[in-house]
């Protein structure tokens, strides 16, 4: 427990005393000196939270300033070197994400019911001690929420693939990546210039064209009506909260990374620069013609997917090449995935209709990078639909998402490549 959050709940005993004695009706001489006492006592403490709650604020500014240095792994050899991971970019390493201690709740049930029906609970206070309240709601504590942070591979298609980057000690703020301008204009090697040099001869100036990607969380919501009723008995209640809250907001950024257009919201595939679009032959079909088309526009640096529309798998399963072969057959008999000219199949629900632009996509996902920023955060207000017993429970968070090119990638054959190529119309 923090001092401060001490500090508060002594006084709040103290408050209790004097509302006792304000309200008794034969209020005495003896009721008096006591009342001012405990005003006196009152006052020390606001007074001693006050000198606390600066010491805690400058205390966190001077970690955020001077970071302890991390710790080596406990298998570590200290007398040797740290290799880094060669699948985070440098970039990105040490970026890590703040904890929410839980100060005692069992599920998310019982911290919405508690957010609604005991605002007092000294587990709620202790935490917006944390910090975690100044976006309206209460961040869930890490250890109630691996249902509502875990995302499976079928539950969306980003996330689970993308490069995700974590909160960090500033959520909200913005992400910023250098890199090498690879697009039109420059070559693979950002503009750097390559000459053989005779000997005496003068060595060309060569300069790298240095970009920034920027990435700015946004804030997306979901919201679930509860009866009072149920929400008392927050143990058959949780289950339902976190099943829908959780659903829709994967739901809702899934889309927007697929679809979004940058304007208060993430920057999807379909509308990144660097988006390659391959006209399909026929109209409102997809052919094996189509897809050797798409896979030589692709720059296949890392796993690549096909992400499909279900109504295009049908297509998909009849299709066959110039040898009249089926080109997609499902190993019924030994249990291998199914893979379209070598590459995973990844039903989409949330693809665009078939025969139109993204129906069928080909994507390199860790180039698309995810900045998480405030975690799912809850909200429960009775206000809005007090007359019928409900509760609007809301769940946000902030993240933002887009592709880390600008453009397509110009290969040294002249030609250009690109992580995300889309079927697109005729």
């Amino acid at each position: 427990m923090s001092k401060v959050l001490e500090l508060k709940r002594a006084r709040k005993e103290l408050n209790a005393k004097m509302s006792a004695l304000a309200e008794k009706p034969d209020f005495n001489p003896d009721d008096e000196k006591s009342f001012v006492d405990l005003k006196g006592q009152t006052e020390s403490l606001v007074k001693q939270i006050e000198r606390v709650e600066f010491v805690e604020s400058e205390r966190a500014v001077l970690d955020r300033v001077d970071p302890v240095p991390s710790k080596p792994r406990p298998d570590a050899d200290p007398s040797k070197p740290v290799r880094p991971d060669p699948a985070v970019p440098r970039a990105l390493a040490g970026v890590t994400r703040k904890r929410v201690e839980n100060p005692g709740f069992e599920c998310v049930g019982e911290l919405v019911f508690c957010a609604r029906f005991r605002p007092e609970d000294p587990r709620i206070q202790a935490l917006m001690e944390m910090g975690t309240g100044e976006s309206g709601g209460l961040a869930i504590p890490d250890d109630i929420n691996p249902t509502l942070a875990e995302v499976r591979p079928q539950e969306a298609i980003f996330r689970p693939r993308a490069t995700v980057v974590p909160a960090g000690e500033s959520p909200d703020a913005d992400l910023v990546l250098p890199s090498l301008n690879q697009g039109v204009g420059a070559n693979l090697y950002g503009g750097v210039q390559v000459d053989w040099i005779s000997e005496g001869g003068d060595k060309t100036e060569t300069s790298a064209k240095i970009k920034e990607t920027r990435w700015s969380p946004k804030e997306v919501a979901a919201h679930i009506v509860v009866t009072d009723k149920l929400l008392r008995n927050w143990r058959s209640a949780s289950a339902l909260i976190e099943r829908m809250l959780r659903g829709a907001l994967l739901a809702a950024e899934d889309v927007a990374f697929l679809k979004g257009n940058g304007v208060g919201r993430p920057t999807g595939v379909l509308a990144a620069k660097a988006l390659k679009k391959v006209n399909r032959a026929v109209a409102n079909e997809v052919s094996y013609a189509d897809l050797i088309g798409m896979e030589a526009e692709l720059h296949e640096d890392g796993e690549a997917v096909w992400v499909v529309s279900p109504r295009v798998i049908p297509k998909l399963r009849q299709m066959k090449d110039g040898a009249n072969h089926l080109i997609w057959q499902e190993d019924a008999r030994s249990g291998a995935p199914s893979t379209l000219l070598g590459r995973a199949v990844v039903k989409n629900y949330r693809s665009p209709a078939p025969g139109s632009l993204g129906d069928v996509l080909l994507l390199v996902p860790s180039y698309y990078v995810i900045k998480d920023g405030v975690d799912t955060t809850i909200a429960a207000s009775e206000h809005v639909l007090f007359k019928q017993n409900k509760t609007v429970v809301k769940a946000f968070k902030t993240v933002d998402g887009g592709p880390w090119l600008d453009g397509p990638i110009q290969q040294e054959d002249g030609n250009t490549y690109s992580p995300f190529v889309a079927l697109d119309v005729p």
